[in-house]
């Protein structure tokens, strides 16, 4: 299963490679990936000051994000977590993603926001905003687009550094097993 996820994130990443030629235009790339996803509307949790970290797209609608969310829990939470998830919320999934979505980059406290939606989703998650603010929905919308530009086309979709350094891409819900060895790195 490990084998498979890193074997598919290599050859995901492969987009984003094209005519890269050598380890240096890799790297170099890689951190412009990386600058973008930065710069990108996103909650974080985890580690105030990170050794590493990932970035996760992820809608308020997708079930499997929830399930994802649900399985950094004791990862996020442990006393020596070094890494902190920025997830970049989309509206991709059904109609009522856009108004979940700006609920949480809307909200004073956009993490605990993310908290309730995530742990209330079976019995609905969070409660979708109507009138949502400009600068709210322009971010949404900026999220959704460079997750396109990027060819991802499902949520939860993570990237990330392995244990390696090499920048990793995974689509889809990670295991328990996934998450502990290549994207926490913890032993």
């Amino acid at each position: 299963m490990l084998r498979s996820i890193v074997l598919l994130a290599t050859l995901s990443l492969s987009l984003f490679w094209s005519g890269v030629t050598t380890a240096q235009d890799k790297e170099q790339q890689a951190q412009q990936l990386y600058q973008r996803l930065s710069e990108s509307h996103w909650v974080a949790e985890g580690a105030p000051s990170p050794e590493r970290v990932v970035y996760t797209f992820t809608d308020m609608e997708c079930p499997y994000c929830a399930r994802q969310w649900q399985a950094m829990r004791p990862f996020i939470e442990s006393p020596d977590n070094r890494t902190q998830v920025r997830h970049i919320i989309v509206a991709m999934l059904k109609p009522t993603s856009f108004g979940k979505g700006a609920a949480v980059l809307a909200s004073p406290d956009p993490a605990a926001a993310l908290k309730t939606a995530q742990e209330r989703f079976s019995d609905g998650g969070i409660t979708p905003m109507d009138d949502v603010p400009e600068g709210t929905a322009e971010a949404l919308r900026a999220n959704s687009t460079l997750m396109r530009a990027l060819g991802i086309r499902g949520t939860p979709a993570t990237v990330f550094r392995d244990p390696e350094g090499q920048l990793q891409f995974a689509p889809g819900l990670l295991s328990e097993e996934a998450l502990r060895r290549y994207v926490f790195q913890v032993d």
